[in-house]
């Protein structure tokens, strides 16, 4: 999964100027090569989450310190949200469920 962040003033990017920025999500390896990007309080480390853009971004250092700082902020939030839960997936109906389902009134299908 992918995230984009559109970012409110451009930074350079391997010679180029990026308007959004692009995120990957995280996997295992970076975790275990940067660590979580928050303390035990979820309070994001600005070190950690310096080198996860750089990582999850594909863009240089020098790239991340361009960055505002309610970018840098913005950011922030999206790489926590890949440590959040995820939506719930709905279970498969019991055999039992479905049959009242069929049998509902309020099913006009």
């Amino acid at each position: 999964m992918m995230k984009e962040i559109k970012l409110s003033q451009p930074i350079m990017a391997h010679g180029n100027e990026l308007h959004v920025l692009e995120l990957k999500e995280p996997t295992v390896k970076d975790i275990k090569k940067l660590g979580f990007p928050f303390d035990s309080q979820m309070i994001g480390d600005p070190k950690k989450v310096a080198d996860y853009i750089v990582a999850l971004g594909n863009v240089t250092p020098s790239s991340v310190e361009q960055l505002t700082p309610y970018d840098f902020l913005m950011i922030t939030g999206e790489i926590m949200m890949f440590f959040g839960p995820k939506d719930q997936v709905k279970e498969a109906e019991t055999p039992l469920e479905a049959e009242q389902a069929q049998s509902s009134p309020l099913n006009i299908l």
